[in-house]
C-alpha cells in the first residue's frame, strides 16, 4: 500500500511539472538608457537625449516556455516615428530573437526583406552570491562580458531569480538558473514590469527557416548596401 501511495504521488507530482513547463508565459520589461560620457560628446547625442527622453514610453515583450523564448518590442504604440527608431537603436535591441537553450535566431531587416541571423548561444557567465530582491522575487548576480565586431568588451550583469526556473530573458540573453529579471547591457537597463504564468492566448511566432544565413553573409550584404548608397 505505501508503494501505492508513493507512486501515486510521484504521478501527481510529474504531471504538475509537466503542466508547469509546458505553458506559455508573457513577462513584460521596460528599458532605461543611461548616460554615458563618450556619447555626450558625440555628434549623435542630440539623438540619443530623444531615446533617453522616450524610452519610458516603451515596452519589451518575452514570450517563453520551458523550451524556447520570443523577445521583441512593443510596436503597438502610439509614438511618434523618428522617436521610436531612435529607442530602438540606442537600447541595444537586437531586433525579434528566438532563443532555444542551444541557439539564438535574430530577425533583421533590410531594404524590406527579412533576413534571419543564427548564433550559437554560449555565455561564459560568473554567478555571484550577490543578492537582492526586485519586486517579489529574489535575485542574483551574474555577470559576463560580451565582444563587439571591433573587440572591445561591453559588460553585462544579470539578475536572475531561481524562483522563476526558466532560463531566458531579455534581448537573447538567458542560461542562467532562472528568468532574468533585471538586464543591464552597458549603459542601458531592462527591467520586468510584470509577468503573466500560463497564458491561454500566447503563441510564438512562426519564423521561415529558409530566410537563415550566416553572420558573414549578412555582413557582405550590410557592406554592399552601403557601397550601393556611397555610389549613389
Amino acid at each position: 500500500m505505501k508503494n501505492a501511495s508513493l507512486i501515486k504521488t510521484l504521478l501527481v507530482l510529474s504531471c504538475l511539472y509537466s503542466s508547469t513547463y509546458a505553458q506559455k508565459n508573457k513577462a513584460i520589461y521596460s528599458v532605461i538608457i543611461n548616460n554615458k560620457e563618450e556619447i555626450t560628446k558625440s555628434p549623435y547625442y542630440s539623438y540619443y537625449k530623444i531615446a533617453q527622453e522616450n524610452s519610458n514610453q516603451f515596452t519589451f515583450h518575452l514570450i517563453f516556455s520551458k523550451d524556447s523564448s520570443d523577445f521583441f518590442i512593443n510596436d503597438n504604440l502610439e509614438i511618434e516615428y523618428h522617436s521610436f527608431r531612435m529607442v530602438k537603436a540606442f537600447s541595444r535591441y537586437q531586433g525579434f530573437v528566438r532563443k532555444t537553450k542551444s541557439k539564438t535566431f535574430i530577425e533583421k531587416e533590410i531594404d524590406n526583406k527579412t533576413y534571419i541571423l543564427e548564433e550559437k548561444t554560449e555565455y561564459n557567465w560568473t554567478l555571484t552570491t550577490e543578492n537582492k530582491k526586485i519586486g517579489n522575487y529574489s535575485c542574483y548576480k551574474a555577470i559576463t562580458n560580451k565582444k563587439t565586431k571591433n573587440n572591445n568588451s561591453i559588460p553585462i550583469i544579470a539578475w536572475y531569480s531561481p524562483e522563476i526556473a526558466y532560463q531566458f530573458g531579455p534581448n537573447g540573453y538567458g542560461n542562467l538558473p532562472g528568468l532574468i529579471v533585471e538586464l543591464q547591457i552597458d549603459n542601458v537597463i531592462y527591467g520586468l514590469k510584470s509577468i503573466n504564468f500560463d497564458d491561454k492566448t500566447i503563441k510564438f511566432k512562426e519564423i521561415d527557416f529558409k530566410k537563415i544565413i550566416s553572420l558573414d553573409k549578412y555582413d557582405e550584404i550590410i557592406k554592399e548596401k552601403m557601397k550601393f548608397v556611397l555610389d549613389e
